[in-house]
């Protein structure tokens, strides 16, 4: 079997014949006008059934329900202009932060009285309303000039996209063999064990050997390659679909087995992007199979993954898992709290927020003298040792300089989705829609916490270096 493509080494990066069926842009951007009125008719609506509320049980609960409609007729109605174009960066966003925070609240829960008072779950509700927002109004700053075609074939260089999976596992997966020395069979003894509990956790204060931690970010490259792959698995020889669904595997299983479900979630997030963009004539029957299982793979992470993460996969057992509802983070609860340190028991942290996050990539090998953390981490702020919490970016934001400083990041943020939107109604090479699938990671990331997003973007750094070394080479 020989691959129906084949570019030669001086020209990896071929692009593609013209789309075809292309949305005119103004109907795209009408359509999201159309969906900004209705999520922010949602969102008003949400925000008055929690003034309402009797207590915080309907203060979350309330608005789950509304702003969860809101959500599926905006999305129903950004479909009209096809599948792929629903495939963005903005209303990924927005799902990833209803899943963090209301999500859970459309099930029973346990009781939340005498835990956050009335008056704070009105007030963490309104500031993750304003975070929505800001998203929705944010993304207009850079209108569609050129929607996604509905059916395209891309040109790839199967050896080049072969190459680049292989050199970022064997560099992503470094620092692992190390600590095991090279020991297979150890490394996936360790995955399964509780969570950082592994010889190559890392450490609180970063040395010299430690800069290899930073290559482990290569692995995030291995997704989109392999959907690459198997979306166009005819132009690639048997050996070369194998090696990438091996390495799939690894990640998967990896990320699975850390009871990380951000990691994971996004890891999927990336592979299905990358694969409905790239599948030759792709449609929602297609898209239908692939997304299905995903998505039962997806609950169950949710579900599970947190006991995962505490016992070890070794140690997990259906018999063992929690039989209460769904349980995300409890987002929500600590937005609530933070509320009610800050201002009144801590001043805003300010600049802080944004340029710890900003620093966060720098080796403290290089930087011996990196600050370690927020002043007033949220941890500490809440009086929580032993472990660690998330609060989405709102949250964090909101320690940052309460309602303002999530407006003003929402609004970027979404701005900032609607300019990366733009580069993947380009796309025209392989690598440039791994280039965009990467996008879904960092806006994931960004979503549960804007501290952890700026290591997400170097993979997309490392991509777009090797692209412009190819051409010139």
């Amino acid at each position: 079997m020989t691959p129906l493509i084949e570019t030669s080494a001086q020209e990896p990066f071929l692009k593609d014949h013209a789309p075809s069926a292309q949305v005119p842009a103004h109907r795209s951007n009408n359509l999201k006008l159309i969906s900004t009125f209705i999520l922010l008719f949602s969102l008003v609506t949400a925000w008055m059934s929690t003034l309402i509320a009797e207590n915080a049980d309907q203060a979350f609960s309330n608005p789950a329900f509304a702003l969860a409609v809101g959500l599926v007729v905006a999305f129903f109605v950004e479909g009209q202009t096809g599948v792929r174009n629903l495939l963005r960066i903005d209303l990924f966003m927005l799902g990833v932060l209803y899943l963090l925070t209301f999500l859970e609240f459309l099930l029973p829960q346990r009781t939340l009285l005498g835990l956050v008072s009335l008056n704070s779950a009105q007030t963490a509700v309104t500031a993750v309303l304003l975070g929505f927002a800001g998203i929705v109004l944010g993304r207009h700053a850079f209108p569609v000039r050129q929607s996604i075609s509905s059916s395209f074939e891309l040109k790839v260089s199967p050896n080049a996209t072969v190459r680049l999976m292989i050199v970022c596992a064997v560099f992503g997966y470094l620092y692992m063999l190390i600590a095991v020395r090279f020991d297979i069979f150890e490394l996936f003894y360790q995955l399964t064990r509780p969570r950082f509990s592994q010889p190559w956790a890392r450490g609180r204060f970063g040395s010299l050997s430690t800069l290899l931690n930073e290559l482990a970010l290569l692995k995030y490259l291995i997704p989109p390659l392999a959907a690459a792959i198997l979306a166009n698995r005819k132009k690639y020889y048997r050996w070369q679909i194998l090696i990438a669904m091996v390495l799939l595997s690894l990640v998967l299983f990896e990320s699975f087995a850390s009871g990380t479900r951000n990691v994971f979630l996004s890891h999927l997030a990336t592979f299905i992007s990358a694969y409905a963009l790239m599948k030759p004539r792709m449609n929602l029957r297609k898209l239908a199979l692939v997304f299905a299982p995903i998505a039962t793979v997806a609950y169950f992470a949710i579900y599970y993954l947190p006991e995962i993460r505490n016992l070890g996969l070794q140690n997990f057992g259906l018999a063992l898992q929690r039989t209460d509802s769904l349980f995300v983070d409890m987002n929500m609860v600590n937005v609530a709290h933070l509320t009610e340190v800050f201002p009144e028991r801590a001043g805003y942290l300010g600049f802080e927020i944004p340029y710890i996050a900003a620093i966060r990539p720098v080796p403290r090998a290089l930087w011996p003298g990196k600050p370690e953390g927020l002043s007033l981490g949220i941890e500490e702020a809440l009086g929580v040792q032993g472990m660690t919490l998330s609060a989405t970016f709102v949250g964090e934001f909101w320690m940052a300089g309460g309602y303002i400083a999530i407006l003003l990041a929402s609004l970027f943020l979404g701005a900032m989705a609607a300019l990366w939107n733009r580069r993947g109604a380009r796309a025209a090479t392989t690598f440039d829609v791994i280039t965009f699938a990467l996008g879904f990671f960092a806006a994931g990331i960004a979503m549960r916490s804007y501290l952890s997003v700026f290591p997400t973007l170097l993979p997309i750094f490392a991509i777009i270096l090797h692209k412009k070394f190819k051409i010139r080479s």
